[in-house]
């Protein structure tokens, strides 16, 4: 399972990324018998899925210097650290794995594979400001990379009532390899301006956001 990349994002969070090359016999093999988790050794159906839930656990354990990582949910989708304390995001696409570890401040990550499938969501997520940065109709890495912010700061704002169309608004940005997208997000009557970082590799878009 090689290291893809690994992020020092300040002193207290970093971010890194594994390529998932093992089968899920050998990803259990590598995970720590310290990392618990209700039903993590209990294989799915969805082998692929399995294979990136055990590949995020290893990078998990390998992230944090602790002997004892207990890990939680909180609500219906998110995974949370309950020991070592600390705030927690985890993505996981196609052949990636992604692990975000912050001491404090709450972070988002999300990792997505472009596919044109996103074309029949994007009405979903997209307002009517935002239709006008595609580059032409079937832009499908400016729709992927708009999904893929909203998700991060989703996952920041650690509020399911959340709506992608109205409450988290990107502002005009051009697309490059690298680059920074300005996100104005509102949760429970409160706003805030958020820098949300991504990245541009092979199929794939890479974003993350911090607190």
């Amino acid at each position: 399972m090689p290291l893809f990349l690994e992020l020092h994002l300040s002193n207290e969070c970093k971010l890194a990324v594994w390529q998932v090359t093992e089968s899920a016999g050998e990803l259990m093999n590598l995970l720590p018998e310290f990392v618990e988790e209700d039903g993590l050794r209990k294989p799915i159906p969805n082998e692929l899925l399995y294979r990136q839930r055990l590949a995020s656990r290893i990078l998990l354990s390998r992230m944090l210097q602790s002997d004892s990582i207990r890990l939680g949910r909180a609500g219906v989708k998110r995974t949370i650290l309950i020991q070592p304390q600390a705030e927690l995001s985890i993505s996981h696409a196609g052949r990636f794995a992604a692990v975000m570890v912050s001491k404090q401040k709450r972070c988002g990550v999300d990792i997505e594979e472009i596919h044109p499938r996103i074309a029949r969501i994007a009405p979903r997520f997209m307002n009517e400001q935002e239709w006008n940065y595609l580059r032409h109709p079937e832009d499908f890495q400016m729709l992927m990379l708009l999904w893929s912010v909203k998700e991060t700061v989703f996952k920041y704002g650690q509020d399911e009532d959340v709506e992608f169309k109205t409450d988290i608004i990107c502002a005009p940005f051009t697309i490059a390899d690298e680059g920074k997208v300005t996100v104005k997000f509102s949760s429970q009557g409160i706003s805030e301006e958020l820098t949300v970082d991504y990245t541009l590799f092979e199929n794939y878009i890479l974003t993350r956001v911090m607190g």
